[in-house]
């Protein structure tokens, strides 16, 4: 039997009901973000046992969580840690902030593929704690994140940062290469070259200055100033022997010699450069069609029947002619 009831109005049971729906709903939203059944239990379980953890206890968990391949979960955590601590500055609160932010900059950058979330993260790290170790690490990254996500002008300033921090640690001259790299790719030469310049004046020793007096050379070549270019080259040639910039400057000088017309001394580059080169198959295509300009522009008796045979010309003449 059915009791009427007033326009507008629900049963007790419906109200319940949506009482009820609405916290579920929330969590139903919040589970979305963990993947797989397991994220999900231990989503559950971060919110019932987190509430009254210290924020050092809670980052553990977050690394635990990490470690176990729980990388959703784990950056949940982490930026819980950073909520729960906000501005505090009591003892110990500044070393959970440090490692909260770099453990969600990682998870991020190294395995949720978010690029921009991993920036995010790093640069607030770096801001607050400059001269911190984990900062040093963060910007060891900031600069590529910038390059995926098109930033080339916040690259170029990353990377300028992590060399002016810390030139003295163990990828600075990396750092310097890769500004050299992104001001030729900008067609910035001179500022591509003193880039260059500078990384083999600051770290002589290192096994990139090869690359970066390459580099130097090729912006010459690439802005048509071809003279300048073949000096360049031959000093990679004569700085940097035995190296694999050694051949490839033997190859780009044979490439820039034909471009000037000097067929002869292209042969000679490439010919050079083809023991030692990382593609040789690339070489011998160059220096057999240098090769083929150079036979074709010697002079040939046309009494040599057979020397006029292979260079074609009778072919051409009698097709000339009909």
């Amino acid at each position: 039997m059915s009791y009427p009831r007033a326009p507008g109005h629900r049963s007790w049971a419906l109200a319940h009901i949506s009482f009820v729906a609405r916290p579920v709903r929330n969590w139903y939203r919040f589970s979305l973000m963990l993947r797989g059944t397991t994220a999900l239990a231990l989503g559950a379980a971060l919110l019932l046992c987190g509430c009254g953890k210290s924020a050092a206890a809670k980052l553990e968990q977050a690394r635990d969580l990490a470690l176990a391949g729980h990388h959703n979960a784990a950056l949940i955590e982490a930026r819980a840690v950073l909520f729960q601590l906000g501005d505090d500055r009591k003892d110990g609160a500044d070393d959970v902030r440090r490692g909260a932010f770099k453990l969600a900059g990682d998870l991020c950058a190294l395995h949720l593929d978010k690029p921009r979330c991993a920036a995010q993260e790093y640069r607030q790290l770096v801001k607050r704690y400059p001269t911190a170790p984990e900062s040093f690490e963060a910007r060891e990254r900031l600069g590529d994140l910038d390059l995926r996500l098109g930033d080339v002008r916040g690259a170029l300033e990353a990377w300028r940062d992590q060399v002016a921090a810390a030139p003295d640690r163990p990828g600075a001259d990396a750092a310097q290469l890769k500004i050299a790299r992104a001001q030729s790719d900008r067609a910035d030469y001179p500022e591509a070259r003193a880039a260059a310049a500078e990384l083999q004046k600051r770290w002589p020793d290192s096994k990139l200055a090869p690359a970066a007096a390459l580099l130097a050379a090729s912006t010459f070549h690439l802005s048509g100033r071809h003279g300048d270019a073949v000096a360049a080259y031959r000093g990679v040639i004569q700085q940097y022997p035995g190296t694999r910039e050694e051949a490839e400057a033997r190859f780009e000088l044979g490439n820039c010699l034909v471009e000037m017309g000097d067929d002869a001394h292209a042969v000679q580059a490439f010919t050079q450069a083809l023991p030692t080169h990382d593609s040789p198959d690339v070489v011998q295509f160059a220096l057999a069609r240098a090769q083929r300009r150079l036979d074709m522009a010697k002079s040939v008796d046309p009494r040599n029947l057979s020397a006029v045979f292979d260079r074609g010309l009778a072919r051409n003449g009698r097709a000339s002619t009909h």
